[in-house]
């Protein structure tokens, strides 16, 4: 047996030997490691608000997210390892965490002109997301996938330790993850403005990294501190721009966030003489309602009219759901037409109610009630039976939230409306054509559920059967089924003390579709299946 080589081993064991971290080092780099893991989760939760004003809410813009800080991660894992192997410098870790405060900080400064900028080259609701994420949270998002695989490199002592080490700095980043994942979520989302959230991480962040520099220099606290209160001034001196879109003449009244929507309340000139002022209620830029700021505060939303059609079809509806608050728009209707009638309002979204009693004039009124929850979830926990239940619920965008069009909330809905009641639902989309997809499925999941289902179009007879708009799909539970000119035979008897007048509501008769639209290829909604994020229905070219 040849003699044992001891250079060898002596070499083997000096390379296995790896400097110690001071119990300091070790701290500072454990507390770095949380920061940035939960940094990352808050921003990506942040960057859906950041996209939904320009994109919408849909499975797109989660993809993108999801996806880009995959991408990241992968490649920051990659980078953070090669760089500890090459530069194993605390220094050099720190302060990719400060780069990465300030780019954080550019997407609070720069994100709306970005997204708009993206907007205008053609990005649309598909692509528009990816591409906002790349180029907004992609290069923070790698420098935070570098903190882990570094720290480790540090925080190592010896081979036989890295797989301890290893464990405890995932583990440190994934509950750092959690934390500012349920913090953003449930408290900072709620709480302040999103720019103010992106500006508190890139704070956060750039704090943490000069704090928890290994080298302990005098003075050290000032410059945190100076740095600090140089970031709030340039805050102060740079405040976010507005998100919500404004002509010339638009008068911003109200802008606020809520933890389902960027909400702006608009008022627009007159658009005829003698009229009052024009208010909107938009949803990260889109216009959810809208009224005349002069009693009796008519509606300008062309749809909320043909809320009125169920009277035609039930003239006795002494309960009503309204799903969808918006600006109280039907409530405040219905209320008009008959002020002994209960009208319970749902909504997710306690600010849309608020804002629909402060600057929508919804009346206070003790047969009004309104509930701040899921609609689903409200309809299974009903206890109460109604007459007409009017679905008028959308997301950022325009879409109609997937867990409300499906055959087996539906089915809900009609166990709690009594024999004869009317259903009622506001779907966007065209007749015919590629965006008829969105209205063909909905038809038929109505139909597959209500004994009788007729569809409305807007102005049927004036508009391209392929042109985009409003389609109010009306259905009963049970009676018999009206034939268009009973339609307009009711509707010129109808009276009613709301704006609606009887010219309207025969102009509306008329457009009830004679025949039944082709649904034997639409999608059956289901919890199962219901693709209507994927389904096009905007096309605003056509006449």
């Amino acid at each position: 047996m040849p003699p044992k080589d001891e250079t060898i081993d002596e070499h083997k064991n000096e390379k296995a030997t790896i400097a110690p971290p001071s119990p300091w080092s070790r701290y500072t780099l454990g507390l770095l490691v949380f920061v940035a893991g939960g940094v990352l989760m808050s921003l990506e939760i942040a960057g859906s608000r950041v996209l939904a004003p320009h994109f919408g809410s849909s499975v797109f813009v989660w993809g993108s997210l999801i996806s880009v800080f995959l991408i990241a991660l992968s490649v920051g894992y990659y980078l953070g390892g090669m760089l500890a192997d090459r530069y194993s410098s605390r220094g050099l870790l720190n302060s990719v965490c400060g780069v990465v405060a300030f780019l954080i900080f550019g997407v609070a400064l720069f994100s709306h002109f970005v997204c708009e900028w993206l907007v205008g080259l053609g990005a649309r609701e598909q692509s528009g997301p990816l591409l906002a994420s790349l180029l907004l949270f992609l290069p923070p998002s790698v420098g935070l996938g570098i903190v882990s695989p570094f720290a480790i490199r540090l925080a190592t002592e010896s081979i036989e330790s890295v797989g301890a080490v290893a464990g405890r700095m995932y583990a440190l980043s994934t509950v750092g993850s959690i934390v500012g994942t349920l913090a953003t979520t449930f408290v900072l989302v709620p709480m302040i403005g999103l720019s103010a959230i992106l500006r508190g991480l890139a704070l956060v962040l750039l704090v943490t990294a000069l704090v928890t520099l290994p080298a302990i220099r005098r003075g050290r606290l000032a410059v945190v501190l100076l740095v600090a209160v140089l970031l709030g001034i340039v805050g102060v001196l740079f405040p976010p721009p507005s998100q919500t879109r404004l002509a010339l003449s638009d008068t911003l009244v109200l802008e606020v966030e809520s933890p389902y929507h960027h909400i702006a309340v608009v008022d627009r000139p007159p658009i005829r003489e003698g009229e009052g002022k024009l208010r909107e209620m938009r949803f990260n830029n889109f216009v959810e309602s809208a009224i005349e700021v002069k009693p009796p505060y008519w509606t300008k939303s062309g749809y909320t009219l043909y809320f009125h059609l169920p009277f035609l079809a039930k003239p006795e509806i002494n309960n009503a759901l309204f799903i969808g608050a918006g600006g109280g728009v039907g409530p405040r209707a219905f209320h008009m037409h008959d002020a002994e009638m209960r009208i319970d309002v749902v909504d997710i979204d306690p600010k849309v109610i608020e804002i629909a009693y402060s600057h929508f004039f919804l009346e206070d009124s003790p047969n009004i009630h309104t509930f701040a929850k899921d609609g689903r979830m409200f309809v299974r926990q009903a206890k109460r039976h109604y007459d007409c239940i009017v679905l008028d619920a959308f997301t950022i965008g325009g879409r109609i939230p997937f867990h409300l069009v499906t055959r087996e909330y539906l089915q809900q809905c009609a166990d709690k409306m009594t024999d004869g009641a009317v259903f009622v639902m506001n779907v966007h989309g065209s007749l015919e054509g590629e965006c008829s997809q969105l209205f063909k499925s909905m038809y038929r999941t109505v139909d597959d559920v209500f004994e009788n289902t007729y569809a409305f179009p807007l102005d049927l007879h004036e508009r391209h059967p392929a042109k985009s708009g409003n389609i109010v799909l009306l259905a009963t539970k049970g009676g018999e089924r009206l034939s268009p000119d009973e339609w307009f035979r009711r509707a010129s008897l109808f009276t009613t003390d709301a704006y609606v007048t009887q010219p309207q509501m025969e102009y509306m008769a008329t457009d009830v579709m004679a025949t039944a639209p082709d649904v034997s290829q639409a999608v059956l909604f289901t919890d199962d299946y219901a693709p209507i994020e994927t389904m096009p229905y905007f096309e605003p070219s056509l006449k």
